[in-house]
């Protein structure tokens, strides 16, 4: 009984000891941000000052008690500039397209007593090209800011952090860490191009302009005239109308000045045999990081899309903004292995909508394009009646075009086809099939610049140069 109390007792004293020593550790370490270096250099202190206790030379108490000083010293430091040390990140835009300068601005604050000798920033970015690794240094109270920037190389989900920064003392012995497990997501639309010259199929209106579509909203087509109402802009009325009727009269605008058009875009695993680089996403593995400096980076004024689906991807969202433009209603057809199927739709947002769907569409669909092409029409009978239809395909062998001339059978809306293939030379035969068929089609190379629709401007900045002059950038 008595060996059984007094082994609970032990076993309180020892939990009890347990605990306060966890409690004293977690106040020196301030909850786990200094660690050692390196653990087994601070035993030589100890093991200075127990041989000089043992043979009491005064030099070796100098060397003991110097050592146990410094690392104390360091210890100070660590203790004194690190929970003072304030790192702040911001990112200009949660979006962008592939040729957009991502810009983010960095600022430190060092409100400690001690300067901040270094201070080593990593980034766990996923985004290609672009890193916030740095290493840098601030005085007592100091300020500093700086801008991290990348061109916009692929598009993606990507995320931006988690951060983890690390400072040191003089003499390397602890290191004062944090990590921020805070990170933002961003998206890299795919790019919006200029597109030569191309004959789009205009699709069947089913009649004449119709009353409850004619509007104010302004188009291309005129689709008629009206008496001024109050309200109405001044800008819309048409004077050669009034002077001839000595009446004011408005214009109203043709909203559906053609049909639908329909962009039936080839994600058929088959179809893409080479050339296809994987797209990342946001749990994907971090690609190999660059090292950035703090300079801007220069916009683009081109896209090369590197292979046959990047190209595929750029040239559907750049036809469906010139059909939206044209006030066309744009709709979408596609799969890659998930359904992405919208329902054709006007103006910025449905834009923004199929952008959206291309932002991580990949090669790895199961149905050929004709197949495809069949599902769509069997599935979306109502909606097709009119509708002109253009395809994007690198699949060069033409297993797709009875699917497409059962498409065009009893429309006359017409079709168009953009062929996508390494060499153009590649893609005459099945161009001068589709000609026999009534369609027209058009090659693009993969490889080959094309310019951007909406290519950024360039940032103008001012420095101060030795002389006192301000310098334009």
């Amino acid at each position: 009984m008595i060996d059984g109390r007094l082994l609970e007792r032990w076993q309180t004293l020892w939990q009890w000891l347990g605990a306060r020593w966890h409690a004293l550790w977690q106040r020196l370490t301030l909850d786990g941000r200094i660690r050692p270096v390196q653990p087994w250099v601070f035993l030589l202190g100890p093991i200075a000052l127990a041989c000089a206790f043992v043979a009491p030379y005064r030099w070796l108490f100098f060397v003991a008690y110097s050592y146990i000083l410094l690392t104390l010293s360091a210890y100070l430091w660590v203790r004194e500039v690190g929970p003072r040390v304030r790192l702040q990140r911001r990112l200009r835009s949660e979006w962008g397209q592939v040729g957009d300068a991502l810009e983010e601005q960095w600022e430190l604050f060092n409100d400690a007593r001690l300067p901040l000798l270094w201070l080593e920033i990593e980034d766990a970015s996923t985004l290609s090209g672009y890193s916030g690794r740095r290493v840098a240094a601030a005085g007592i109270g100091e300020h500093q800011s700086w801008l991290t920037s990348a061109v916009c190389e692929r598009r993606g989900v990507y995320t931006i952090g988690p951060l983890t920064t690390r400072l040191g003392d003089p003499l390397g012995l602890f290191c004062y860490q944090w990590r921020e497990s805070d990170f933002r997501q961003i998206v890299i639309y795919p790019p919006l191009v200029r597109l030569p010259q191309l004959q789009i199929p205009q699709g069947q209106r089913g009649g004449l302009a119709r009353a409850d579509l004619l509007q104010q909203h302004v188009t291309p087509s005129v689709g008629g005239l009206r008496e001024y109402v109050q309200g109405d802009p001044p800008s819309r009325i048409h004077w050669p109308t009034v002077a001839k009727t000595q009446r004011l009269m408005v214009k109203e605008f043709d909203q559906e000045r053609a049909g639908a058009l329909w962009i039936a875009l080839d994600l058929y695993a088959g179809a893409y045999t080479t050339g296809n680089a994987p797209i990342a996403r946001a749990a994907a593995q971090p690609p190999e990081r660059h090292e950035q400096s703090s300079a801007v980076a220069a916009p683009v004024t081109t896209s090369t899309p590197d292979s046959p689906l990047e190209l595929a991807i750029a040239l559907v969202g750049s036809l469906a903004a010139q059909a939206l433009a044209e006030g066309r209603a744009v709709g979408l057809l596609a799969d890659d292995g998930r359904q992405r199927l919208i329902t054709p739709g006007h103006g910025p947002r449905q834009l923004w909508h199929i952008l959206g769907e291309l932002v991580d569409a990949q090669a790895t669909g199961q149905l050929a394009l004709g197949d495809l092409l069949r599902a769509g029409h069997s599935t979306r009978a109502a909606e097709l009646s009119g509708a002109a239809l253009v395809v994007v395909t690198p699949a060069l062998d033409g297993g797709w075009l009875p699917a497409l001339a059962g498409w065009q059978r009893g429309r006359p809306g017409g079709a168009l086809a953009l062929l996508v293939a390494e060499q153009s030379a590649s893609a005459q035969p099945i161009a001068a099939q589709l000609a026999a068929l009534g369609v027209a089609a058009h090659t693009f190379e993969v490889g080959v610049a094309l310019p951007l629709l909406n290519p950024p401007k360039p940032r103008v900045s001012l420095r101060v140069s030795p002389m006192g002059r301000l310098v334009r950038m």
